[in-house]
Parts: C-alpha cells; structure tokens; sequence
C-alpha cells in the first residue's frame, strides 16, 4: 500500500470512529429515556454502532488484502482482522477486544434477524457499556496500526 492510499485508509477510519462515538453517546442518551421505544431506540443505535465496525474491517481488507470474500462470514472478518499477517498487514483488533466485538456483532445479528424481540434493560446496559469501551479504544487501534503498517513498510 502506498502513501498515499493509507492516508485515506486512516482517514476514513477516523471519520468512522467519529459516527462509532456518536452512536455510542447515543445509546447511553436512549437508555437514560423513560419513554416508550428506548430500548428500540438504543437497540438501533447499538447495531448502527457496530455496522460501522464492520466497515472499518472491510476497507482495511480492500486495502491492504486487496478483498474480502463476501459470503455473510463476519466471524471470520473480525478473526481475521485479529490476525497480523507478517509482510501483509499487522492485526487491527487486539486479541483482548475479540470477545467484546464479538458481543457487539452478535447482538446486532439478533437485532437484524429477529422478529419478536423484547429488551432486557440490564442487557442493553452491558451492551452500551462495551459500545463506549469500543468507541474509546478504536482511534487508539487506529493510530498504532497507522504507525505499525507505516513502520513495516520503511515510512517511519
């Protein structure tokens, strides 16, 4: 990857990272709601959230693998974005963060896919809690991996 197309690469992210922070303030502002439908709205907003996620794993995909085969694996997205891939890319997510992403995805799956869904408040709490975690830690990911494909290529 050239200079320039990783400037965009970042820049994009960052700009991503931006909407992540905002739907994760969001979520929080739904749950502190006592109206009908908060749950729903922070539901919403929590899939928002990690749609957004998912995006960033692509483009980092496209932009230094070149594809990502789209067959609806996202499981395999996010292990594979766990995973540095020496003269390639360096790992994006921490291995610590798999689980918390994980939690995210699946909960945007059930959200997309259910019919009848009923909300546990004190589950959307969790899920809020991990979304403003991720929010917080993305910029940083972004950054040193920024700096770490930068230092692989001879940039730095």
């Amino acid at each position: 990857m050239d200079a320039i197309r990783l400037t965009v690469l970042l820049k994009e992210i960052e700009a991503d990272c931006a909407v992540i922070q905002d739907a994760a303030h969001r979520a929080q502002v739904r749950l502190s709601e006592s109206t009908d439908g908060h749950l729903e709205a922070c539901a919403y907003e929590l899939a928002r959230l990690y749609n957004i996620v998912e995006k960033i794993l692509e483009r980092i995909c496209h932009g230094l693998e070149n594809h990502f085969e789209r067959q609806g694996d996202y499981e395999r997205l996010l292990q594979r974005l766990a995973l540095a891939l020496p003269g390639i890319r360096p790992a994006f997510i921490p291995r610590e963060a798999v689980r918390a992403v994980r939690e995210l995805k699946g909960f945007r799956h059930v959200v997309r896919h259910a019919y009848d869904l009923e909300f546990r408040e004190e589950r959307m709490k969790e899920l809020a809690a991990l979304a403003e975690q991720l929010a917080a830690q993305l910029p940083i990911w972004s950054a040193d991996f920024g700096g770490r494909v930068k230092a692989e290529q001879g940039w730095t």
